[in-house]
């Protein structure tokens, strides 16, 4: 059966329809910093900022920077400016828009410090600790982090395995000596 190449065309155009039926106009996010605070300004504290323990509770349902729960922040220093990376579960779909069982999928998003109003925005695959949801959430964890205006302030939040098991390990920063220090709660 001979098929004409305007009818070959249309069905390639109509497959490159269906297979970005799920994509969306998204801005290339940068690598992280190797380190948790390299490249800060000298501070880290910006000089306006949503603190984590005021807006993890909420951001998960009312931005489209994270894709569902939060698995993990860093307050990096981005285009000479702060700037929230988050790291969020969300759900695969595949070209008909159905949810594929995949639980190292997740959002990656860079936000304004301020407004958290996205930056940029993509995919990226979860760690085995960010893929397994039992225990605290990072809503609960900075609640009791001990997070406080002035000081300390979470630069990060990040899920990693300690014995066999997901926990919350926190990088606290003195805003007035920009001293780091690290601790984990389950």
């Amino acid at each position: 059966m001979h098929r004409s190449p305007a009818l070959r065309t249309g069905a390639l155009v109509l497959a490159g329809a269906l297979a970005c039926a799920g994509c969306s106009a998204t801005s290339t996010i940068p690598s992280p910093p190797a380190a948790v605070g390299d490249g800060f300004p000298g501070t880290c504290l910006p000089s306006e900022v949503r603190w984590p323990s005021d807006f993890l509770e909420s951001l998960p349902g009312e931005s489209e920077a994270t894709g569902g729960t939060i698995v993990g922040l860093r307050l990096e220093w981005v285009d000479s400016d702060f700037a929230w990376r988050l790291r969020s579960a969300d759900t695969r779909l595949d070209m008909f828009g159905e949810r594929v069982d995949d639980p190292s999928f997740g959002t990656e998003s860079l936000v304004d410090v301020r407004t958290l109003e996205v930056i940029a925005t993509g995919e990226t695959e979860l760690t085995e600790a960010e893929q397994q949801m039992n225990g605290s959430s990072a809503y609960s964890v900075a609640q009791l982090s001990g997070e406080t205006y002035p000081s300390p302030l979470i630069v990060e939040m990040a899920r990693v395995m300690k014995d066999g098991s997901p926990v919350w390990q926190l990088t606290m920063c003195d805003t007035a000596t920009n001293e780091l220090t690290v601790t984990t709660l389950n």
